[in-house]
């Protein structure tokens, strides 16, 4: 049995990766902050874990709640997030700091904390966002911890590389979720219309080529945008 654990796997883009390494034999290890959600798997395929990935009590729950039932995890998919859309000049320290620390501070600790109980030839993958690396007008904060996570994931590299585990970052674009359903047709419109293949992205998108990277035992410190061609035309 391989196991996985998919941080904020209750829906959108983490949920999909979490179902598509289940069809793939995986047991996963599922997160979020809620404490009884719908998640659209079979019961003895994965295991909920509530937990709050932007402090670190969250990352002990979580960690220890996962090594209390297996030492071993085959892939470590980091994918919570969250984000502020505030204005820039109504920012305050205490929202930065929030984005920071789920986005960029507390993978680093969960990374940290199960670096010695991810299996030899395991895989490591962040989900970032195409916002890391062509800068978008929606949140200045998110943007910028994204393209840090990038960073975070190459400098972790070196690290894993003694045991052959690979460490990679997928940035996602527009994608459908709850994120971008909300938006206003006309934002929307104006969105697909710099898309090359002119359609927002689906979760499914993101965790076939996800579980991919997985597979793929010679994809290693790449940073690689999933965007259906965002700004290309």
């Amino acid at each position: 049995m391989k196991y996985a654990l998919v941080t904020g796997s209750t829906k959108g883009i983490g949920l999909a990766i979490a179902q598509k390494l289940s069809h793939a034999g995986y047991f996963v290890f599922t997160n979020g902050r809620s404490d009884n959600p719908k998640i659209d798997m079979p019961s003895d395929c994965h295991y909920y874990v509530k937990a709050d990935l932007s402090a670190l009590e969250g990352v002990e729950t979580l960690a220890n709640t996962v090594l209390s039932k297996t030492q071993k995890l085959d892939c470590l998919i980091l994918n919570a997030g969250t984000t502020c859309r505030k204005a820039l000049l109504e920012i305050g320290y205490t929202e930065w700091q929030q984005v920071m620390d789920t986005n960029v501070n507390m993978p680093f600790f969960l990374v940290q904390r199960l670096f010695n109980n991810i299996a030899d030839n395991g895989s490591v993958v962040f989900i970032s966002s195409a916002t890391s690396l062509k800068p978008h007008a929606t949140s200045v904060p998110y943007g910028v911890s994204k393209a840090a996570v990038n960073m975070l994931a190459q400098n972790l590299v070196k690290d894993f590389a003694p045991r052959g585990i690979r460490t990679n970052v997928i940035c996602p674009g527009f994608i459908e979720t709850e994120w971008q359903t909300s938006k206003s047709n006309e934002h929307r419109q104006s969105i697909t219309s710099k898309i090359a293949l002119e359609r927002f992205g689906t979760p499914k998108d993101i965790a076939e080529f996800c579980y991919s990277t997985i597979e793929n035992e010679y994809i290693n410190g790449a940073v690689i945008p999933v965007d259906g061609g965002y700004d290309f035309k």
